[in-house]
């Protein structure tokens, strides 16, 4: 996957544009002048990856090619504007067919916001909080932001599950490092609870037990199916938690 501007579609419609109505007088060389719009409209179709188009702009290249031997003054002539018109419609026939079987998926707004969600995770977070957390945490948080931007709402929750359970088990260690490290969710905060002298929130772990009862639990049952909406609410509690637990560790 990869993100591709809209604008780079339009470029290719304004392109085909300036090189059919380009006319005798036209500067070859220089900004938004004839080479320009040339060179420009090949690296586009490199750029969308349509590669039947490009291989059947060949000629265009070509000319393109000759033109750029001419002089920096030299302008189009009517004999080049001509063939250069020839070409292109050439080209838009090909283009034609090959875009027909592009589509484009548009990412719709969430609650949370999409280019975070899919680029820049951490801002989502208290400061300095995201950087705090083990590599397996950060990986399934990434995950989870991006089946949220791309409505995969049953694999985003079971990724901030794994995250929230990778974040409580740094917690546990640093409160009862000397406790086996396989001990299950439930144990973990329940073991915290009561050793009372480790002064851990309280809050923050009933905010535990809660999403332990609530959300993992049923998770771990085939017909448990999230809606968007869900996994939202799932990802909000996950930041307010995971931010409590690194609070506390950072103390």
């Amino acid at each position: 996957m990869k993100a591709i501007n809209v604008w780079s579609y339009i470029k290719i419609g304004t392109g085909f544009r300036y090189l059919q109505e380009a006319t005798k007088g036209r500067p070859l060389h220089g900004q938004s002048f004839v080479l320009e719009n040339i060179k420009r409209f090949l690296d586009t179709l490199e750029t969308l990856e349509m590669h039947v188009t490009s291989r059947a702009s060949k000629k265009l290249k070509v000319f393109y090619e000759k033109l750029s031997k001419k002089g920096e003054a030299a302008v189009l002539t009517s004999h080049d504007a001509e063939e250069m018109r020839e070409l292109v419609k050439e080209v838009r026939g090909t283009f034609s067919a090959e875009a027909q079987g592009i589509y484009t998926y548009i990412v719709t707004e969430k609650r949370l916001s999409t280019e975070k969600l899919i680029n820049d995770l951490k801002e989502l977070f208290s400061p300095g909080t995201f950087s705090h957390l083990s590599d397996v945490a950060q990986y399934d948080f990434k995950e989870a932001g991006r089946c949220i931007a791309f409505e995969r709402s049953t694999a985003a929750s079971f990724h901030l599950l794994r995250g929230i359970e990778a974040i409580l088990r740094q917690y546990f260690r640093h409160f009862l490092p000397e406790e086996k490290e396989d001990a299950s969710w439930g144990h973990m905060v329940y073991t915290l609870k009561k050793t009372r002298d480790l002064k851990t929130d309280l809050d923050t772990l009933k905010h535990l037990d809660h999403i332990r009862s609530a959300f993992r639990n049923p998770t771990q049952h085939p017909d448990k199916i999230y809606d968007i909406h869900e996994a939202q609410d799932l990802f909000f509690l996950a930041i307010d938690v995971t931010n409590r637990m690194i609070a506390e560790i950072k103390r």
